[in-house]
């Protein structure tokens, strides 16, 4: 479809009436063009990173950068306002303070840009006086039809076409790697260290969407968007405030619908943090009964820690996980290469709520030839210390044990690993083998950051503790178990 000018849009604006309907945020995700108000030829000023971003990452669309005092910034043609670009954006970036807002907005209402990002804090989470301000913001982009992200919002940021429409700076520490992850975030903070922690275990990342104050764009919007996005497996969520419950609900279905799994850290459930919340995004906190209601209704895991939020991930994004046929209660194997490692597992497993496997007679026979005689092949079991003189022993029992129809899940604890004994790249090779051969997930643990960084770089699911691994595996059965149970009642 062709862009309209701005002579059209000033045209079309006078022509129409009352308020304008207002557009999809599809246009905000994969923006044809792209407008930078208050642009900065510093790449590392709020209003030099998305046009910095926009460049390196690929961008296809045009660039806009609104500088009234320069003809070019960072190489791209300047403009000097809004009304004198050759034709409307559909995504305005207001990189301004919040004095300008409105101004700004209105421009925006009257041109016909569907979308506007405005970074600037300063209203609800400051209290009614706030409130108010960014009410009139609201009303201004609602009658013009235009949807605002924001704001207090370190913006939009989209991995596979290169709408990098944010100032964050930790997409310069952790290059952008297009995945089957979306990450959906009132606080730029918590998103960007949701990020920051997935990419360095080497996943990739589809989005990360700040919604912030959510004066209009909320987050059941790109729920509900990304709900219809090729390749996503599943959606982390950081959410202080629900307004619309039934449309959270409807958002949640549709991402049901396409068996995206859905995890979220829901904030302020307590009255300090509803407190705290109020400050931070004027939210009013995220876990009232009727919002319970709705995440458990479809299948929706809510955890309590940021660790949580992103440490299972990977267990969604393999084969995917078939339940147990029978009603019975998901067992899981431990398995180590340290007698107190199996002892403290087990104690952990218990605390976890966790059934831990009767292995078959079959298997115990097939851990007996693969396992040293004095290792005792049940469950947990010990690889001892034979893995120095036989490296491929990880593999071959990490496979007969998850092949075992008994066994749903396994944690694998690896302690004591130093120094170029232990072939700890065959042992990560061969056990990500095993679980990919069974579609069963395998937490892996170890106090080791060079065993930790091997493994997740194969994609496991990576762990300090037991007591981490264990709890994630908890976690996941569980949410398997709230996915079945939603699906039926579907």
């Amino acid at each position: 479809m062709k862009s309209r000018t701005i002579g059209e849009a000033i045209v079309i604006h006078r022509q129409s009436e009352g308020r304008r309907e207002p557009a999809s945020i599809n246009s905000l995700i994969r923006p044809r063009s792209v407008a930078v108000v208050g642009a900065s030829a510093n790449a590392d000023k709020v209003g030099g990173r998305p046009i910095s971003y926009l460049v390196s990452q690929g961008f296809k669309g045009s660039i806009f950068p609104i500088n009234p005092k320069a003809d070019s910034v960072q190489g791209v043609k300047a403009y000097p306002s809004l009304e004198a670009l050759p034709e409307v954006p559909e995504v305005a970036i207001l990189c301004i303070g919040g004095d300008q807002a409105a101004q700004q907005l209105e421009i925006c209402a009257r041109l016909g840009v569907k979308n506007a990002i405005l970074f600037a804090s300063g209203f609800s989470e400051l209290g009614e006086d706030g409130r108010q301000k960014q009410d009139h913001l609201t009303r201004i982009c609602r009658e013009g039809g235009v949807r605002l992200l924001g704001p207090n919002t370190i913006g939009f940021a989209g991995f596979d076409n290169g709408a990098v429409l944010s100032f964050a700076s930790v997409f310069s520490v952790h290059p952008p790697l297009d995945g089957p992850i979306a990450i959906i975030s009132q606080s730029g903070g918590i998103g960007a260290c949701a990020y920051a922690l997935l990419r360095e275990a080497g996943w990739g990342v589809r989005c990360v969407a700040a919604t912030g104050n959510e004066a209009d764009v909320d987050t059941a919007d790109f729920v509900d968007a990304f709900a219809q996005a090729q390749s996503i497996k599943a959606m982390l969520l950081y959410i202080e405030d629900v307004k619309d419950v039934e449309k959270m609900s409807s958002a949640l279905a549709a991402a049901r619908a396409k068996d995206i799994a859905i995890i979220a850290l829901r904030a302020g459930r307590s009255d300090e943090g509803k407190r705290t919340a109020a400050l931070h995004t004027g939210s009013r906190g995220a876990a009232t009964p009727e919002i319970d209601d709705i995440f458990t209704r479809h299948g929706c895991r809510t955890v309590d820690s940021l660790e949580q939020l992103v440490g299972g991930v990977p267990f969604y994004l393999g084969t995917p996980f078939l339940t147990p046929a029978t009603s019975r209660r998901p067992r899981i194997a431990l398995i180590s290469n340290s007698g107190a490692g199996c002892v403290l597992a087990a104690d952990q497993a218990v605390r976890a709520g966790l059934e831990l496997s009767a292995l078959s007679q079959s298997t115990r026979a097939e851990l007996g030839t693969i396992l040293p005689d004095f290792s005792r092949n049940r469950n947990p079991v010990d690889l001892t210390a034979a893995l120095i003189s036989d490296s491929s022993m990880l593999g071959k029992a990490v496979y007969s044990i998850l092949a075992d129809p008994e066994v749903d899940g396994a944690a694998l604890g690896l302690l004591a690993l130093a120094g170029s004994s232990y072939d700890v790249p065959r042992f990560a090779a061969d056990a990500h083998a095993a679980a990919d051969r069974t579609g069963k997930p395998l937490a892996v643990y170890s106090p080791h950051a060079h065993v930790r960084d091997e493994f997740s770089t194969r994609g496991h699911a990576v762990f300090r503790t037991e007591a981490d691994a264990l709890e994630a595996l908890s976690g996941f059965f569980g949410h398997q178990a709230a996915i079945k149970d939603a699906r039926q009642l579907a």
